[in-house]
């Protein structure tokens, strides 16, 4: 099971707690700002990800993350111990 597939469920479910969206509803429309991505939306997000998965995410690289396939390779690198530079 490669890393991104083991940590897209978790990213999923956050994400879909936070925006109280489906998944498929995420995966139909990806782009984060349709589903009312906003700065608190932001934090809660990010402190349930640092939280549950144990990393640490880089802010800057966070914020240029604009859509579920990025939120979710963000995470799954982070998870993996890698920087990702936006």
């Amino acid at each position: 099971m490669s890393a991104s597939s083991s940590v897209e469920p978790t990213v999923l479910d956050i994400l879909s707690d936070v925006l109280r969206e489906t998944p498929d509803g995420l995966y139909a429309e990806p782009v984060l700002a349709a589903h009312g991505w906003d700065s608190i939306a932001s934090l809660e997000a990010l402190a349930q990800l640092e939280d549950r998965l144990q990393i640490t995410l880089d802010l800057r690289s966070f914020h240029a993350a604009h859509t579920v396939p990025d939120m979710v390779a963000l995470v799954t690198d982070a998870v993996a111990g890698k920087a990702r530079i936006p």
